[in-house]
């Protein structure tokens, strides 16, 4: 019978495969603060409350939980428990704010309490 080891409680590793998975982490993180730059840039343009929900919650996602990891993991103490409970946290609330850019945004909208369609109305 075969022994199968879990990869998160396993350290070090071939050279190549840690700078891999690194790279991948890296090129993940820049990638969602761009995205998210870009939204928020178009929130500043045209003040939609959601946009800037969807850019919080795509960091809070993907960027989060990767330098909460990285950062617990290498400058604190905090046991791996510790360290997933607030990554977990991170996407949970990345998921929340998402969920909030997509159905309560634009349901304030809906209702007519967006100031844009006072202006509109003017």
């Amino acid at each position: 019978m075969r022994s199968f080891v879990l990869l998160q409680v396993t350290t070090g590793g071939q050279r190549i495969l840690v700078l891999l998975t690194l790279l991948g982490l890296v090129v993940t993180a820049v990638l969602s603060l761009g995205i998210a730059y870009l939204v928020a840039r178009r929130y500043s343009d045209s003040r939609d409350r959601g946009r800037l929900y969807l850019a919080l919650g795509l960091v809070l996602l993907t960027t989060g939980p990767i330098l909460i990891q990285f950062v617990l993991a290498n400058l604190t103490d905090v046991s791996a428990l510790g360290r997933s409970a607030a990554a977990n946290t991170s996407k949970l609330l990345g998921l929340a704010a998402t969920l909030y850019a997509i159905y309560g945004v634009s349901r304030n909208r809906a209702s007519g309490d967006s100031p844009r369609s006072k202006r509109v109305r003017k």
